[in-house]
């Protein structure tokens, strides 16, 4: 991905901050793929995650106000109850869980031998659902993309992302489906998110980092040492006066472009009419703006929600009607 400079922070309402304020939690994450598989009640949810009432219920009216869901009555023996719904905006993010799920299968240690496959109904293989562009529906990696920013303005502050607690992933670790530890790593952490967004448009050296993020230096070089420890970024000897390292991408931090994408064009649903939107990704080869799609890599056609399962007793069902 080639490099627009910025240094400046945007107000905190722009879309893409919004769309990373809700995704960079992994109860977020959790509800919006329990309701694809179809557990739409309060109590489902709540036994199947083993999350507190208030955490629940918090971003349950998150994710409603965000319009990602609808609350339906139902009645019961007793008395009207309400179950969740995915909207069509709730919907939309199919492609980012899938993508998390190629991540993670590929490179996170061990996630390969527990995580199921992935099926293309349309010919029958299992797929590893890359990123495509839709205007040429050709695959496309980080390195394909250019990305340019409203104004040559920031949009990567670090977001106040809720933490998972320890416990919380101790007592996921047992379902594949429902723990993502390295993903969180990147999402699940205000500054840690703002770090790898920064390093895709381009950013390199210390210096670059502390003056995009506004962030403290004890904690930044804190949250590049996790990065570099995670595989998600290597150091380098810097080629400045002031740096005495810089810090790049590796192959499994630039694998991590797809959810990023996939994060950024759900955000231009916050958009209010004209608006322009906070990042424009651009695909290179066919001078499109980069519209992410996941393709198969078997026959090459687009996968859609409808046409693709996972293998083994884990199925993403229809959508719901």
């Amino acid at each position: 991905m080639t490099e627009a400079t910025a240094h400046r922070v945007r107000p905190a309402g722009d879309p893409l901050r919004r769309a990373l304020e809700l995704l960079g939690d992994q109860w977020t994450l959790l509800i919006l793929q329990s309701l694809f598989l179809r557990f739409r009640r309060y109590e489902e949810l709540r036994l199947r995650l083993g999350i507190s009432p208030t955490a629940l219920s918090g971003r349950l009216r998150e994710m409603v106000d965000a319009g990602m869901l609808v609350r339906t009555p139902y009645r019961d023996a007793r008395r009207t109850r309400h179950e969740y719904r995915l909207t069509e905006r709730g919907l939309e993010l199919w492609p980012l869980l899938i993508s998390i799920w190629a991540w993670e299968r590929e490179w996170v240690e061990g996630r390969r031998a527990v995580l199921p496959t992935l099926i293309h109904l349309d010919c029958e293989l299992a797929t590893s659902a890359p990123l495509g562009c839709a205007g040429c529906e050709r695959r496309v990696d980080a390195r394909d993309v250019r990305a340019r920013r409203l104004d040559d303005t920031g949009v990567v502050e670090a977001t106040a992302t809720k933490r998972f607690r320890r416990k919380d992933a101790e007592s996921l670790a047992g379902d594949p489906l429902m723990f993502f530890p390295d993903t969180m790593e990147l999402l699940g952490d205000r500054w840690s998110t703002g770090l790898v967004v920064s390093a895709l448009l381009g950013a390199r050296h210390f210096s670059e980092f502390e003056r995009e993020l506004g962030i403290g230096p004890s904690v930044l070089s804190g949250r590049l040492s996790k990065l570099v420890e995670v595989g998600v970024l290597r150091t380098g000897i810097a080629k400045t006066r002031t740096d005495a390292h810089d810090y790049r991408l590796t192959a499994k931090g630039l694998a991590f472009f797809p959810a990023l994408a996939f994060i950024a064009e759900w955000s231009r649903g916050f958009e209010v009419p004209g608006q322009a939107s906070d990042i424009t990704l651009d695909h290179v080869d066919c001078g499109n703006r980069l519209k992410p799609i996941l393709l198969c890599d078997h026959c090459w056609r687009p996968l859609l929600r409808n046409r693709i399962q996972f293998g083994g007793p884990v199925q993403l069902p229809a959508p719901p009607r």
